[in-house]
């Protein structure tokens, strides 16, 4: 495995990924807090009371394994913290036109569809589309961290969902230290598992999506995934 001293290769963009064909297995989703003692579920969207938002992270099975292997070739003082997974369509929807507005705000003289491309470049807007599905509603994305040796999660540089240059992955590539070491090691034990990386959120990794079938070549496995049971 690539390792801390490692740097991040160039992530490719992920412009044209709603044209990526998707070729769909069947695959359940599987709890996060199932999978591995060293992988938390931080339902981070629950414990903030948004509506709709599920009390567990679920992930695609093919999702679960990968995660597994993570955490297996991971240092024993590290673990996983999982922020969200798969997305029901009302919590995309809330996010998307919660950071919209905050973008009209700050840029009122900005014509809706700029505004609405800016807003995109963080969060998907909300689709029911059975051939482009927003990433996390597949559960095929996930947000996730490491986790220290007590389980916390850790910011590597920035929190989560902070929609800010300095979210890009490789934005600590030019800043050596502990940041930038971590989010090596963050990066290259997902890659190794078989996860594609988001270049604009050090967070964000996908297996099977179209995100992912863009940067891999190859078609997506997974269209919108079915609700977990409640």
């Amino acid at each position: 495995m690539a390792g801390v001293t490692d740097p991040l290769p160039p992530l490719g963009a992920n412009d044209g990924w709603r044209d990526v064909p998707i070729s769909p297995v069947d695959e359940p989703l599987i709890a996060v807090d199932t999978i591995h003692p060293r992988i938390v579920d931080c339902a981070e969207y629950h414990r903030r009371g948004m509506h709709g938002a599920l009390p567990r992270s679920w992930v695609r099975s093919g999702v679960a394994e990968r995660l597994l292997r993570v955490v297996d070739a991971l240092p024993a003082s590290h673990g996983l913290a999982v922020w969200d997974g798969y997305r029901p369509l009302a919590v995309q929807a809330s996010l998307f036109d919660t950071y919209l507005n905050e973008l009209i705000a700050v840029h009122p003289e900005m014509p809706a569809d700029a505004l609405e491309a800016a807003a995109a470049r963080y969060v998907t807007p909300p689709s029911r589309s059975l051939v482009a599905p927003p990433p996390h509603l597949t559960g095929g994305a996930v947000d996730l961290t490491l986790a220290d040796g007590d389980g916390r999660p850790m910011e590597l540089g920035t929190g989560f969902d902070a929609f800010v240059p300095d979210a890009g992955s490789a934005a600590f590539e030019d800043r050596p230290g502990e940041v930038r070491d971590l989010r090596r090691l963050l990066f290259w034990s997902m890659h190794d598992a078989g996860f594609t990386a988001y270049a604009e959120e050090w967070w964000h990794f996908d297996h099977g999506d179209q995100f992912w079938g863009l940067l891999s070549h190859c078609d997506a496995i997974y269209g919108p995934a079915e609700p977990p049971p409640a």
